[in-house]
């Protein structure tokens, strides 16, 4: 009976020490700093090609929202994936959206740009990749989102936010499993305003 009390203890440590820094399907707590996890940590360095695979997904994704291409989106992501909007001062409001809606979803929260001539351009940084022993790959970056206005001569800036993502390679392709996007300042909703 010790014995398997002992081999189920070290199973259970050995899923937790392989599972990202929290749970797919909830966003991180403003204490929390899942970025640690991707120095000696669970995660390992992914090779170079696939370090490449994964900033091209991101730049993907940035280029697709810039020019409001949200069919284009969807296809970066799973069938199953899901792109989370996190609220730093509340972890229980979680704006979710499925990879099969995010285009319809997305041309709504957007009309307003379209309607005011307005674009937003997003400038991605501190690109953290990691490697899971299950082959998927954890990310964090940071985004800062700009709102440039058609005869207005500077951009403003909108936001800035954490992206956490879990990306899945399969063939040669990278997909989204799930998108975090989790702002600075409480509030902020799933669009450019």
């Amino acid at each position: 009976m010790k014995a398997c009390r002992f081999y189920g203890a070290l199973a259970l440590f050995s899923l937790l020490a392989a599972s990202p820094a929290f749970a797919i399907n909830e966003c991180p707590g403003a204490g929390q700093m899942p970025w640690r996890d991707y120095r000696n940590g669970s995660l390992t360095a992914p090779t170079p090609e696939e370090r490449r695979d994964v900033i091209d997904l991101l730049s993907q994704y940035a280029w697709t929202m810039d020019n409001r291409d949200f069919d284009g989106l969807a296809a970066l992501f799973e069938r199953t994936g899901q792109y989370l909007h996190c609220d730093p001062g509340n972890v229980n409001a979680v704006l979710a959206i499925s990879a099969g809606s995010l285009a319809k979803q997305f041309q709504t929260m957007f009309a307003t740009l379209a309607a005011t001539n307005s674009s937003a351009t997003r400038l991605l940084s501190s690109i953290l990749i990691g490697k899971r022993k299950d082959g998927l790959f954890e990310v964090a970056l940071t985004v800062q989102v700009n709102i440039q206005t058609i005869g207005v001569s500077a951009a403003q800036l909108d936001y800035t936010a954490k992206l956490y993502g879990t990306i899945k390679k399969d063939g040669d392709e990278m997909k989204f499993l799930v998108l975090k996007v989790v702002p600075f300042q409480s509030g902020i909703q799933a669009s450019a305003r």
